[in-house]
């Protein structure tokens, strides 16, 4: 344990005081005694000397081999160089070495929460400025060293914290289908540059369903993996038990080219747990997928049909589309979790006390590559700059706060217990079936809301979007959003419907499989 007594000679800025204590813990509603007050305050001398010796030491930040990788014609584009306002920053980076690996030939686009050395960082929102990241995340090294060329950051919802695509800085994004309707968030620029076939991959963030969201309202692949498979490092943190990063695609077999090329532990990212493989020892996936579906157990999730919020039509339109799994030799059950409808509450309790501990500046106990760069453009989070933040940003903020300071101290402690319970509920059922099948969104993707409507107003048009997708962050299963179909909503506007297949954990392969023979055998949008 370090030395709490101080120097003889205090620094001349050691701005401790002999009131110091007592207003440290006021706040707390404690106190010391009178008589040990001077005691304490000589400790707190002597561990602001030690800070401040941390403090002035020069931060530790990886080395990019930037003549290796060059980062060539970064803007921000603008008109015509960005039709659907779905690009946040262009550059191009490619490998100088070699042209080849699992993704030679493949462009990509990365969320705009992923640090890229060079390339200014947006993260959606005002709130952050000037923010030029100094490293690369983990991922933006694998998708270069297997022969991927990246061509940008796609732009993500305001910090990552909303599930629709108008809560941008940058300005609304609208489906690849209809316009002026939603085209998911927060990977909102990753699913639209996909689909538009502007770039052939992209990297989704998803901590409640940000991946697969845009995947499913846009009518391409996104695939959550298993918690810790793909390394978060060098990716804004939004709660680290939620955090997940992965491929997003127009075809099954490029995501599961992808997932191959990013995944395994990278030595750092302290999310990757027992179970995690090392990039050399990572699953062929594409290999798996071709395996076909003859003999695979499917469980409809009866909860995952019923949401509180849903549209019978989309329920109906994925149990058809299940229908067709069968019809190719898969062996198709109904299963109950009654638990998964209590995933959206525990969802919001870690949610909301986690995400706003972070974006405080409050994150502890890691074992990871800081975003320290980051962290002294975010805060403190001045009245400036919580003004320009998105209304759920806000909210998470207000929520957090209030829950720490007012909620029963074991409330966290007690919803991470319940997600166990939940993870061992999912874990139950898949000893019976080998996936569990339901809609990605039970609705529609909504109309933008009008510009200037009231808050409330606001966060209801986003209403029930996380209901199916939140859960599966909280137990890290993984869950494969792809398109199996079109429905026309009450305007005669025809939209993306997706389905959501969730495996055991580190079991993505059975995800592709089943995935990839309905690909095959069916034109998704015909199938209505």
């Amino acid at each position: 344990m370090s030395a709490a007594l101080p120097p003889k000679e205090l620094s001349p800025n050691n701005p401790i005081t002999d009131s110091s204590v007592r207003e440290t813990l006021e706040p707390l509603g404690l106190s010391v005694p009178e008589k040990e007050e001077k005691h304490y305050t000589t400790f707190l001398k002597g561990i602001w000397e030690i800070w401040d010796r941390v403090e002035q030491m020069d931060d530790y930040v990886p080395i990019v081999d930037e003549e290796r990788f060059p980062r060539e014609n970064v803007h921000r584009p603008t008109g015509k160089d960005n039709p659907a306002n779905a690009w946040a920053w262009k550059a191009t980076i490619r490998d100088q070495q070699k042209n080849e690996g699992l993704l030679k030939g493949k462009t990509v686009a990365l969320k705009d929460n992923v640090a890229v050395a060079g390339v200014p960082a947006l993260v959606g929102t005002n709130a952050v400025k000037d923010w030029v990241p100094n490293v690369d995340a983990s991922v933006v090294t694998r998708i270069l060293e297997a022969g991927g060329t990246v061509l940008g950051k796609a732009v993500c919802e305001n910090l990552s914290l909303w599930g629709l695509s108008d809560s941008s800085a940058t300005g609304p994004i609208s489906n690849v289908y209809a316009d002026g309707y939603s085209a998911g968030g927060s990977s909102s620029g990753s699913g639209v540059l996909v689909a538009r076939g502007d770039v052939d991959l992209a990297i989704g963030g998803d901590q409640g369903g940000s991946i697969r969201i845009p995947a499913s309202k846009n009518g391409i692949v996104g695939m959550k993996p298993t918690h810790g498979l793909v390394p978060y490092t060098g990716v804004v943190s939004l709660e680290p038990t939620l955090d997940h990063v992965g491929p997003m695609s127009r075809t099954v077999l490029d995501n599961a080219k992808f997932l191959q090329a990013i995944a395994g532990a990278d030595n750092i990212d302290d999310r990757q747990v027992a179970g995690c493989p090392l990039p050399g020892s990572v699953p062929d996936y594409s290999a798996l997928a071709a395996k076909g579906v003859k003999g695979l157990r499917i469980g409809l999730l009866t909860e995952g049909f019923a949401a509180a919020v849903h549209d019978p039509k989309v329920s109906e339109l994925v149990r058809k589309a299940a229908a067709r799994l069968e019809a190719l030799g898969a062996v198709v059950s109904t299963v109950s979790v009654p638990m998964h409808k209590n995933g959206p509450d525990l969802w919001a309790v870690i949610g909301r006390l986690g995400a706003s501990q972070v974006a405080l500046g409050r994150s502890t106990g890691r074992r990871h590559l800081a975003l320290n760069d980051f962290t002294a453009k975010s805060v403190p989070i001045t009245q400036e700059s919580f003004n320009d933040m998105f209304v759920s940003s806000k909210n998470t903020i207000v929520n957090g706060e209030y829950g720490w300071k007012h909620m029963n101290p074991t409330l966290y402690g007690k919803a991470t217990n319940l997600v166990r319970k939940l993870r061992d509920a999912y874990d139950g059922v898949m000893d019976e079936v080998d996936i569990l099948l339901m809609p990605t969104l039970p609705n529609l993707p909504p109309k933008h809301i009008e510009e200037g409507s009231e808050l409330d107003e606001v966060m209801k048009n986003c209403t029930g979007v996380t209901l199916n997708t939140a859960p599966f962050n909280l137990t890290g299963h993984p869950a494969l959003s792809f398109p199996v179909g079109m429905l026309a909503n009450d305007a005669g506007v025809r939209l993306p419907v997706g389905m959501q297949l969730v495996g055991r954990r580190w079991d993505e392969g059975t995800l592709y499989a089943a995935a990839y023979a309905w690909e095959q055998a069916n034109d998704w949008k015909e199938f209505s």
